[in-house]
């Protein structure tokens, strides 16, 4: 059914009031009536959960700290998250669901310059780091063009709904949003592992963590 609904235009059949409270809530903007939309992100999820099991980016970025020793069921489980990170996530996704799916579609647009940056970091590591290999960095060496591929969707996307001086501050906004949950992200690490390390109650502490 799945398959048979992306390839034509999806017709919802519902009581006025029903289609009033479906128009006023963006969650349900996922039900868009463009095929090519729906497609673009049913490709999302696939990049990250794969065809199959041991597939797609969730599996690789597992198969990472797989490799730097962490243990599978600790990571998978969320239990080590720093308090900033989970605030952070819940931030983003309140702000998917509750903002225009034009100001959803452009937060990704942080995306813009992974190729480039992903690329020299997964180098470096490479140099630096006799712990890592590429088979452990597959996750970062596999983004590069799925990133350029999500971005070049989203700068499509602006160009062509943003028309108003009101959607292009809004887009503005939602660019500077997604920057702001990212260095939150940043500075919770920077603080907690670095320096004055600082790593809150229950937060993920190295094993041979030294806070000298």
């Amino acid at each position: 059914m799945l398959s048979l609904r992306e390839r034509e235009p999806f017709l919802l059949c519902a009581t006025a009031a029903t289609l009033a409270t479906l128009a006023e809530n963006p969650i349900f903007g996922v039900l868009v009536p463009e095929p090519a939309l729906r497609r673009e992100w049913r490709r999302r999820l696939v990049d990250h959960d794969g065809q199959h099991d041991g597939d797609g980016g969730i599996a690789r970025w597992l198969k990472l700290t797989d490799g730097l020793g962490l243990d599978r069921d600790y990571v998978v489980s969320l239990v080590g998250l720093l308090p900033a990170t989970r605030f952070a996530v819940e931030a983003y996704v309140h702000f998917v669901r509750e903002k225009t799916l034009l100001e959803a579609i452009v937060s990704s647009l942080t995306e813009l310059f992974s190729p480039q940056i992903i690329s020299e970091r997964l180098e470096g590591m490479l140099k630096s780091y006799d712990f890592v290999s590429r088979d452990t960095l597959a996750y970062f060496s596999a983004r590069p063009p799925l990133a350029q591929r999500d971005s070049d969707f989203a700068v499509d996307y602006v160009k062509r709904y943003a028309k108003t001086p009101d959607a292009l501050q809004a887009v503005l906004k939602a660019l500077e949003f997604k920057c702001d949950v990212l260095w939150a992200m940043l500075d919770a690490l920077y603080h907690a592992y670095v320096a004055p390390k600082h790593i809150p109650p229950g937060a993920f502490v190295p094993q041979d963590w030294n806070t000298a």
